[in-house]
């Protein structure tokens, strides 16, 4: 399969390459964004190119980097891992957005849309996982805001509910919180009724 790419009105999405490493390296790198990622050291170009040949050769996970179109400016990354096409069953992961300039921004919100979309109706997914540092509120606060749920019953990974020092909260998204956060994601971003 070639490289994926999603196209949105605001921004598109495109799969991870090495043209995007000196984005993603600084992203990753910056003290801010680093606080509250899987990543307890400074990433370099030799390992974004070790990690990027075994993410090329693993079919359970993606990447895409958020493009704003308007200058064509790469804002951040969102992807996936835990894909199990059996289970109908994925975790979403490494959402950062590394240029603060696009933090709550229209095409941030288009980005997670294009992604959920993909994972949903593109990838079939019927459930969707998610984890975030317990005291990260502001990405616990956004994902709330786009269909996930805290898990209260039994932990899916539990693998990911201690990470780097760091506790996690497990949340999860089905079929229909999905579709009620894309009505209501594609009338806020002034979608026509009939592209969903």
């Amino acid at each position: 399969m070639g490289k994926i790419r999603l196209d949105g009105r605001r921004v598109y999405l495109a799969e991870v390459e090495e043209r995007y490493f000196p984005y993603i390296i600084d992203w990753r790198n910056d003290p801010e964004n680093n606080r509250f990622l899987n990543q307890p050291f400074l990433l370099t170009q030799e390992n974004q190119r070790a990690w990027y040949r075994h993410y090329a050769a693993d079919d359970t996970q993606g990447l895409f980097v958020m493009v704003a179109r308007e200058g064509d400016v790469p804002f951040g990354t969102i992807g996936w891992t835990h894909y199990d096409p059996a289970a109908r069953v994925c975790i979403t992961g490494r959402v950062l957005v590394g240029n603060r300039a696009y933090r709550r921004s229209a095409a941030f919100a288009e980005a997670a849309l294009l992604h959920a979309r993909f994972l949903f109706e593109g990838l079939g997914v019927t459930i969707n996982y998610i984890h975030a540092v317990r005291e990260n509120e502001r990405a616990l606060n956004f994902y709330r805001r786009t269909g996930y749920r805290v898990n209260y019953g039994t932990i899916r990974f539990p693998e990911e509910m201690f990470v780097n020092n760091m506790h996690q909260k497990e949340l999860f998204r089905e079929w229909t919180d999905y579709r009620r956060y894309a009505a209501e994601a594609e009338a806020a971003l002034g979608y026509p009724a009939d592209i969903g």
